[in-house]
């Protein structure tokens, strides 16, 4: 009776082994103060939207949320894009609240000061990444002497989409964010 136990076992316990654990999902493509007030039951919600500028394949928007049966509204900045593949287009927006904003602004500030030092040989990154999972950043490329600045956007699951830029966009996306942010208030 023991010589048929071990075998089971054996196998049993290979295959409780070979179980691949499931992938994790990333929900927060909306920041929470947004997923708040589309999420409210029985209530009449009004959505603006604004739209500011463009910069490369996004859409920079002024978004206010209103909830009809309080008279409360919110706003905040969108960023959108659309992407068009052979069977499908698809349009998608996250959202950054002012706070958020406000230290996206002063990152990407410093980021701009951080691109005028020498590098003196030293590898240098940087990122800032939203509560929705947007990643702005830079990487020194020493091979061409130049700083690359990017937005990582996220596409869908498991795809993201890379937005490349030069120090003088930075500059110019800088003084667009600072006026959305005028727009808020």
């Amino acid at each position: 009776m023991n010589k048929n136990i071990i075998p089971f076992a054996l196998i049993l316990s290979s295959l409780t082994l070979a179980q691949n654990t499931p992938p994790s999902i990333r929900h927060n493509n909306t920041t929470y103060e947004t997923l708040l007030n589309n999420s409210k039951k029985s209530t009449l919600i009004e959505k603006q939207i604004i739209q500011i500028s463009k910069f490369k394949n996004l859409n920079f928007q002024v978004i206010t949320t209103t909830d009809l049966t309080t008279s409360t509204s919110e706003k905040y900045l969108g960023i959108s894009t659309e992407f068009e593949t052979y069977d499908t287009i698809s349009k998608k927006t996250l959202t950054v609240d002012k706070t958020e904003l406000s230290k996206l602004i002063d990152a990407l500030q410093v980021l701009s000061q951080k691109e005028n030092e020498k590098t003196n040989g030293i590898e240098r990154k940087y990122k800032f990444e939203t509560r929705s999972n947007l990643e702005f950043g830079a990487v020194y490329n020493e091979k061409n002497n130049v700083w690359i600045n990017y937005i990582d956007y996220p596409a869908s699951f498991n795809q993201k989409f890379l937005i490349e830029f030069s120090k003088n966009e930075l500059n110019d996306l800088i003084k667009m964010l600072k006026s959305v942010s005028e727009k808020l208030n």
